[in-house]
């Protein structure tokens, strides 16, 4: 008996010793991945409880250059709220480099006699399930309202439920949803703080991203079509709750190398790309994955009238527009997707394409 308890409590003993060194093992994986997509230890900076949409940046709304206003004639005063995860927000970039801050560039240069003044109010790892929330709050209580409100979405999309496999994914929805019904859901949800810390494990996490990389997604899927069906029906909902506060919406679907299909892209720009991005090879169902989401919104969302398809926007590009992971973007990349934008801004809100001296149409 002595010798069954002394083996149980070494066996109990090196289990726990092994669970830890796993933990520690995928914590160095994640946070090492992390430091060289992003420079970063953790993905995206510091995020803050937010009542309305579950998080929101710790340092705020991200401020935005070359903004006008037509001080004493607001009716010659446009403003444009700008949505999306870290693409739009471009805090890694100087904030004068962000999509809001060149489209409020482009339109001040151009857009006479109004005044354009942008907010950008993009955040890390948001998709367009928490930006439908976070509009909600931003007309609640948001002092200066919209003329035009733009989502730029895609990849945070395509990737949680990729990556989750369920209509409801976004950032974070696991340890927020563990947190609150495995206290009665589950055995040992009676200890809290384990339970949070099983939902908040880098093993787990690394798990998720390497099932995501090598497992498919199935085009064919219930859940796809369900992803899909309620993901045009949030457009659908916000599209209406902007005209009914006065705004028009755009709804634009992101570039991303992994679903591009450009055959005439410059060859020059095309080998500086695969020398950069990571997992070209390594992971070959990212590509895949990302394509089958796209293709199923892409249909989706055709004929919606808010809606602007900018997957292959940057096929004409002579410099190398994305970073690392092939999702955010070079100076040049914003560049040019402001560029590919900007007509479907002016057509929103009505403005002659590049007029100087007109008002609207």
């Amino acid at each position: 008996m002595k010798r069954f308890f002394a083996t149980a409590v070494k066996t109990i003993k090196w289990g726990i010793i092994g669970v830890l060194c796993l933990e520690a093992l995928s914590f160095a994986v994640i946070t090492t991945t992390n430091w060289v997509i992003y420079g970063n230890l953790r993905e995206g900076p510091k995020a803050v409880y937010d009542p309305y949409a579950l998080f929101l940046m710790g340092n705020g709304v991200w401020p935005t250059a070359n903004i006008a206003v037509a001080e004493g004639y607001p009716e010659l005063s446009k403003v444009l709220w700008f949505f999306g995860g870290s693409t739009m927000r471009a805090s890694a970039a100087p904030y004068a480099h962000s999509i809001p801050s060149l489209v409020a560039k482009a339109l001040n240069e151009t857009g006479k006699p109004y005044a354009f003044n942008c907010f950008n109010f993009g955040v890390n790892s948001f998709n367009s399930l928490l930006e439908s929330k976070y509009l909600e709050k931003q007309f609640i209580e948001f002092p200066i309202r919209p003329n035009l409100v733009v989502f730029y979405d895609g990849a945070n999309d395509a990737n949680y439920f990729a990556v989750q496999k369920t209509p409801y994914a976004h950032e974070g929805r696991e340890r927020v949803q563990g947190v609150i019904e495995s206290y009665y859901k589950s055995g040992y949800g009676i200890l809290k703080p384990l339970n949070a810390a099983y939902f908040a494990s880098f093993t787990r996490e690394l798990l998720q991203k390497l099932l995501y990389t090598a497992k498919p997604v199935d085009p064919d899927s219930p859940e796809l079509a369900t992803f899909v069906e309620l993901t045009v029906k949030r457009y659908d909902f916000i599209n209406r709750l902007c005209a009914a506060e006065g705004a028009a919406f755009l709804l634009a679907l992101q570039p991303l190398y992994w679903v591009e299909t450009c055959p005439g892209l410059d060859a020059g720009v095309g080998q500086k790309e695969k020398d950069a991005i990571l997992g070209r090879k390594t992971f070959p169902h990212v590509r895949e994955n990302f394509m089958t989401v796209y293709a199923a919104l892409e249909r989706g969302l055709a004929g919606k009238p808010y809606f602007v398809n900018l997957r292959d926007a940057l096929c004409g590009r002579n410099a190398p527009a994305y970073t690392a992971d092939g999702v955010h973007n070079t100076d040049a990349g914003r560049e040019a997707i402001t560029a590919a934008l900007l007509p479907a801004i002016r057509a929103r809100l009505a403005l002659k394409p590049e007029h100087d001296d007109g008002g609207p149409q």
